[in-house]
């Protein structure tokens, strides 16, 4: 007679310890990065938004009718000389003065070209609104150079 034996295909003890150690390091690495991603995102929508709205600015201050004194969209002046502060919220509705919603600051600084028929505006965005130059989240500049005739 023969002695048939079956044998039993499983894993030893040690391959499960060897497998858990080497899942736990992995999930462990994954989740230290995940702070890191979660601020590059929130930093890169911050900009986005920022962006868009220089873009509308300048895009209003190109469409100001020669001889008015504001922008039609959001009302900036366009002949004053000292720089002045708007403030806009998440959806871009503009206030002059400081909200609870502001999440952007704009200043808005026009120099008057007297040689040429043209006017500088300079336009600086910070975020957030409520920083000061030390503690700002970022910023963005852009120079646009709007004809008076």
């Amino acid at each position: 007679m023969k002695n048939f034996r079956k044998s039993l295909a499983a894993f030893s003890m040690v391959e499960i310890v060897v497998a858990l150690g080497v899942a736990s390091f992995t999930m462990v690495s994954i989740l230290g990065m995940l702070p890191i991603g979660l601020s590059n995102s929130r930093s890169s929508t911050a900009q986005t938004g920022a962006m868009n709205l220089i873009t509308a600015i300048a895009a209003d201050l190109k469409a100001t009718a020669s001889g008015a004194t504001a922008t039609p969209r959001f009302a900036i002046v366009t002949n004053a000389t000292g720089g002045q502060t708007y403030y806009f919220n998440e959806e871009g509705t503009v206030s002059s003065s400081l909200q609870s919603d502001s999440r952007y600051k704009a200043s808005v600084q026009a120099v008057l070209m007297p040689s040429t028929s043209e006017t500088v505006q300079r336009v600086t965005i910070s975020w957030p609104a409520q920083a000061s130059a030390p503690n700002l989240g970022g910023s963005a500049d852009v120079v646009v150079s709007q004809s008076r005739n």
